[in-house]
């Protein structure tokens, strides 16, 4: 019965005027074969182990995003750390599965891995959608921040808050995030350690979120050598509800 009524609405979709009957994409048969070739390098560089399930979502664009779980825990996509950085270059570079890109990062901060994945196959697209109304910044939480900051500034911790991440808070509040000459990353005038960042959660917990995303990418800078991160942040926030002034 189903099978019938498919083919009624596919027959009655071709007699209405300048209706097409909708197809699949072309399967990315090369981009899967790029893909493939990432998990045996990750494979053979001890990330993950030989036969582990992967899961497979195709853009309508003919884009691929892979996703497994490595040996010690973390999410990997399309062969290497679903770090801060690398969920950013893949949302550039597959805008039609960014939305993907975004679930597993926050699964991975979440510890929650695949998780509540959906199904492999082709992406529908959603319906554009606007950011949510951006909410007031509230201005003397913003200049207690930015005096916090200046005083790292005056140490040479912090060049001049060029490229700072501000984050308000829709009830008063805000995330003052920069990136420091010495590799650190600082919020509201302190480095952010876990100290610092559970202090901040009771401070304004409806961006709990986002400083759960700022340690992870502290932790992915102090894991390399010590650099100059004065503008790390600069274009690095994704939220529509993030300003970040240059």
């Amino acid at each position: 019965m189903g099978r019938m009524k498919k083919k009624r609405a596919a027959r009655d979709a071709r007699r209405q005027p300048g209706a097409r009957p909708q197809t699949a994409p072309p399967f990315p048969q090369a981009e899967i074969e790029r893909v493939l070739r990432l998990w045996d390098r990750a494979v053979d560089s001890g990330l993950m182990a030989s036969g582990t399930e992967t899961k497979y979502h195709l853009g309508p664009d003919g884009t691929v995003l892979s996703v497994a779980m490595g040996r010690s825990g973390q999410v990997l996509a399309n062969g290497e750390r679903l770090t801060p950085s690398v969920a950013e270059r893949l949302r550039e570079q597959m805008p039609l599965l960014a939305g993907m890109v975004t679930f597993y990062e926050n699964n991975q901060l979440a510890g929650r891995g695949l998780d509540g994945a959906p199904e492999d196959g082709v992406m529908p697209l959603l319906p554009p959608g606007g950011p949510d109304p951006m909410p007031p910044v509230d201005q003397a939480a913003l200049a207690d921040a930015q005096a916090a900051t200046a005083v790292l500034v005056r140490q040479g911790k912090v060049a001049e808050p060029v490229g700072a991440m501000v984050i308000p808070a829709q009830r008063g509040g805000v995330l003052f995030a920069v990136g420091g000459r010495d590799g650190e990353l600082y919020v509201n005038g302190r480095a952010l350690t876990q100290d610092w960042a559970d202090h901040l959660r009771t401070m304004v917990p409806e961006l709990a979120s986002d400083i759960i995303r700022l340690q992870a990418m502290r932790a992915e800078w102090l894991d390399a050598p010590p650099e100059d991160r004065t503008l790390a942040l600069a274009g690095g926030c994704t939220d529509p509800n993030c300003l970040t002034p240059h």
